[in-house]
């Protein structure tokens, strides 16, 4: 029977490991799955892995993957048994490098567990077999196992934000700043928020989603409360291109919102809803279309991190960029 469920039980780990549930990973080879909206965003990917490795745990950069393939698949450009292929032989990959894998990217990390949920259906198994086997006899046969479905990996998946909250209290203690009672605005995105796939009872689907709001509080600020909270960021797959001017009005209409209620910055776990919040070219069509120009900075839940850990300027890719969208953000936090 194909295991579909390959995420990280985080209600067991916290009760096994409750007075440190760092300890569960002490022992285990971690990766960072490479989500490609991350090379935008080069703090994302710094975040978490500077983090990980001053805590000791031993990570790399998930290697001889590819994309996800998400974006495709929600724009209808491949099928189902194409979209489970891909990742088939993704978690194939993963499989021999690390026992868990993290990923910074809402989409990624629901597509991986996706795919395998399709293979519930009989006539997907069938075809997606049949796409492996002529890639097999494509590229030869030194590794027939590369190009099989694993019935049940040993490797396990988690979200960054849901590693954050699970050991939260390490990463206080990794901090230098804090955030000086900031207004913070927190948006989850649609592929967090809706996710059942790593569920294993409905229980913790239906309640409310609070652990970003939980760490900004956690880390000094005050996340507030704003009408478009669990609004969509307006990516929605092919509507930004399809029917951009409808696509960003939903993205305008939540940095309103949040503008609205005084928030300092919005906050994201997300790369991808990351780069339509925050798209220079996206804030200049909203301006034009709607006519309010929109200063609130954005940032990834990483980057976020990474600065509150003391990133310096020359150490940190990002913030040596000078990057508009962070610089304001740098100079609040770090100042003494």
């Amino acid at each position: 029977m194909i295991k579909s469920n390959l995420s990280l039980d985080l209600e067991e780990i916290a009760r096994t490991h409750s007075d440190s549930p760092l300890e569960f990973f002490t022992d285990k080879k971690l990766c960072l799955f490479k989500a490609c909206l991350e090379s935008y965003f080069p703090g994302v990917r710094f975040g978490i892995q500077d983090l990980l490795e001053e805590l000791n745990l031993k990570v790399s950069e998930c290697s001889n993957q590819s994309c996800c393939s998400g974006t495709f698949f929600q724009r209808n450009l491949m099928t189902r048994a194409q979209f489970a292929a891909i990742n088939e032989r993704n978690i194939y990959e993963l499989n021999q490098q690390a026992d868990v894998v993290f990923f910074s990217c809402n989409g990624c990390y629901n597509s991986l567990m996706r795919g395998r949920e399709f293979l519930k259906t009989q006539e997907v198994t069938e075809k997606t077999n049949e796409i492996l086997n002529r890639l097999k006899k494509k590229v030869g046969n030194n590794n027939p196992e590369k190009y099989k479905i694993l019935e049940n990996p040993h490797v396990r998946f988690i979200h960054d934000l849901d590693f954050f909250h699970l050991i939260r209290n390490d990463v206080l203690n990794s901090l230098k700043f804090d955030l000086k009672n900031l207004k913070v605005a927190v948006h989850y995105g649609c592929h967090y928020l809706n996710l059942s796939r790593d569920k294993r009872t409905v229980e913790p689907y239906l309640k409310d989603k609070t652990k970003l709001d939980n760490l900004i509080k956690l880390f000094g600020g005050i996340p507030v409360d704003y009408q478009e909270k669990e609004s969509c960021c307006g990516w929605g797959a092919s509507q930004v291109l399809i029917n951009p001017k409808e696509a960003l009005k939903i993205t305008f209409n939540k940095l309103a919102s949040a503008e609205a209620v005084g928030a300092d910055f919005l906050v994201t776990p997300c790369p991808t809803c990351l780069y339509t919040l925050s798209k220079p070219e996206y804030r200049e069509k909203m301006h034009k279309w709607y006519g309010k120009k929109l200063d609130i900075p954005t940032i990834h839940l990483n980057e976020l991190i990474a600065i509150l850990r003391g990133c310096e300027e020359e150490r940190c890719i990002t913030l040596r960029r000078k990057t508009p969208r962070l610089e304001e953000i740098f100079e609040i936090i770090t100042q003494e």
